[in-house]
């Protein structure tokens, strides 16, 4: 085997290493305004680790779904991958704290969670649909059916109901944490060092 294939060996291992730690965190916050019997603005988060998903489910735009069309892109996701949550909204008109937790969460379609794009890619959802039921009551993300959402959100507690057309989604994902991926470059290129200096002295 001659140096040049040694060296190839190692640089495709030291990028195979490094595409293998990359970050696979995203953190969604969806915010509106309520209108209605409850009203206010609200802002909800959620952090999805896509490397749990076990969801694997897709349907393109105008996918046949049992006579339905899709009008979108449709991703499932499943609740394992949600890592974080944090759904509390205040009703200063009733003076009442809501909140919602992971156990909440009713699949819808087959899936927990359906967005309008791969989160994996690094794509920003313009279009989410899921649903939390809960003794607070009920919060929609998303209105419609999971192949038409149409963006907004809906709340209905024993105060009454609120909805909003008008659903922000952005998306800020937490850095990557470099250290194990340099601690294995590193690795990597001192046996890249190594195997060059053994072939040097036997030159």
């Amino acid at each position: 085997m001659t140096r040049r294939s040694l060296l190839s060996i190692a640089v495709l291992l030291i990028v195979s290493v490094a595409s293998s730690v990359q970050a696979s965190i995203v953190e969604l916050t969806f915010s509106g305004t309520y209108e209605g019997e409850i009203t206010g603005a609200f802002s909800y988060s959620m952090t999805y680790d896509t490397s749990l998903d076990t969801n694997t489910d897709f349907f393109p735009t105008g996918a046949d779904l049992d006579g339905a069309t899709a009008t979108h892109d449709m991703h499932a996701y499943s609740a394992s991958g949600i890592t974080d949550l944090d759904l509390q909204f205040f009703d200063f008109v009733n003076l009442d704290v809501l909140e919602w937790l992971l156990s909440d969460l009713e699949p819808v379609g087959g899936a927990a969670l359906w967005f309008d794009v791969d989160l994996a890619t690094g794509a920003t959802p313009t279009r989410a649909f899921f649903d939390f039921v809960s003794g607070d009551g009920l919060l929609y993300i998303g209105r419609g059916e999971p192949y038409d959402i149409t963006p907004g959100a809906e709340i209905e507690t024993a105060n009454g109901f609120g909805s909003t057309n008008d659903l922000t989604i952005t998306r800020s994902d937490p850095d990557p944490i470099p250290e194990p991926a340099s601690v294995i470059t590193w690795t990597l290129l001192g046996v890249v060092g190594c195997i060059a200096t053994w072939w040097k002295r036997r030159r």
